[in-house]
C-alpha cells in the first residue's frame, strides 16, 4: 500500500510541474511539439540529416533524413566501472513517413566483458532488431506500436583451483510497446507507455570443467519465470524548450532498461519503474 501511495504521490508532483511548463511562452519551443519535430524514443521517428541529439542516456546523429545512430551513455558509464568499456550502437530507419503513417526499422548490439576479483571473466553480446509504427490521430494526439527482439549470449571463464572453468549462456525474448502521445501543448507533452513481455526463452547454459581430471561437460536450461509476461504502465510528461528537453515518469511493475534492452522483475525495484532523461537537441 505504501509504495501504490509513493507512485500516486510522484505522478501528483509531476502534474504539478506540468502544470507550471504550461505558463511558459509558448513562442519559446519547439523541439518536441511541432509537426516537424516529434519524439523519438519508443516511436518511429528518427532524427534528420545532420541533427544532432545528446543526452544523459544517449547521444544521437542523423546520418541522412530519417537515419539516425545512437550510442547509449549507461553502458559505457557501467563498464568504466567494472573496468572494461561497453561498446554499443543502434541504427534505426524510419523508411515510411507519409500523412499520418510513419514507420520504422532498427537494429543494434551491446557488448561487454566484466572482470571479477579472482581474474575470472563475464562477457555477454546482445542484439536487438525493432519494428515500429506512429499513427498521427490528429495534431494533438499520437499513438505508437512496436516491438522488439533480442538475443542475448554470454560466457564465463575462471580458473579455481587450479581448475579451467568455462561456461556459455543463451536466450531470446521479445518485447511489446505501447504509447499514447498527447501535446498539452507546444512545451508539454503527456505520454502513457505500456511494456509488455509475452515470450521468453529458457536460459541455455552450457559448461565445462577441466583440469586434473577429465573435462565434464554440462547443459541445463534455466526456468525464467520471473521475465515472462513482464509488463510496467508509465504515465509520463515530456518538456520542450528551444534547445532543452526533459521526460519525466514514473510507473508501475518491472523496469524496461534503455540501452541494455532487458528487463529487471519488478519486485527488485519494489515495482517502481522510473523514466527520466535530459538531453538537448539541434
Amino acid at each position: 500500500m505504501f509504495q501504490r501511495f509513493r507512485i500516486l504521490l510522484l505522478v501528483t508532483l509531476l502534474a504539478g510541474v506540468t502544470s507550471a511548463g504550461m505558463g511558459l511562452h509558448p513562442s519559446s519551443a519547439r523541439a518536441y511539439h511541432t509537426y516537424e519535430e516529434r519524439l523519438l524514443d519508443s516511436t518511429a521517428y528518427s532524427l534528420q540529416r545532420r541533427r544532432v541529439r545528446l543526452g544523459l542516456m544517449q547521444l544521437s546523429y542523423g546520418i541522412l533524413d530519417q537515419l539516425q545512430v545512437t550510442t547509449y551513455t549507461m553502458p559505457w558509464l557501467l563498464g568504466m566501472i567494472f573496468q572494461t568499456v561497453a561498446p554499443n550502437l543502434e541504427l534505426k530507419s524510419t523508411f515510411y513517413d507519409r500523412k499520418r503513417l510513419a514507420l520504422s526499422v532498427s537494429a543494434g548490439f551491446l557488448t561487454g566483458t566484466i572482470l571479477q576479483t579472482d581474474d575470472s571473466k563475464v562477457r555477454y553480446f546482445l542484439m536487438p532488431i525493432a519494428l515500429a509504427a506512429s499513427v498521427r490521430i490528429n495534431s494533438d494526439v499520437s499513438v505508437h506500436l512496436g516491438t522488439r527482439f533480442t538475443a542475448v549470449t554470454g560466457g564465463a571463464d575462471s580458473q579455481p583451483d587450479g581448475n579451467q572453468v568455462e561456461g556459455a549462456l543463451a536466450i531470446d525474448f521479445m518485447q511489446l510497446w505501447g504509447m499514447a502521445e498527447w501535446r498539452i501543448s507546444r512545451v508539454v507533452a503527456f505520454t502513457f507507455t505500456l511494456h509488455w513481455v509475452p515470450y521468453v526463452s529458457d536460459a541455455i547454459v552450457n559448461g565445462s570443467l577441466g583440469g586434473a581430471n577429465p573435462t565434464a561437460d554440462l547443459r541445463l536450461a534455466v526456468a525464467t519465470d520471473d521475465l515472462k509476461n513482464a509488463f510496467a504502465v508509465v504515465p509520463g510528461f515530456v518538456f520542450s524548450w528551444e534547445r532543452a528537453n526533459i521526460r519525466l515518469g514514473v510507473g508501475y511493475s518491472s523496469f524496461f532498461v534503455d540501452g541494455f534492452y532487458l528487463v529487471i522483475p519488478g519486485d527488485v525495484l519494489s515495482n517502481v519503474s522510473p523514466e527520466f532523461d535530459v538531453f538537448v537537441r539541434f
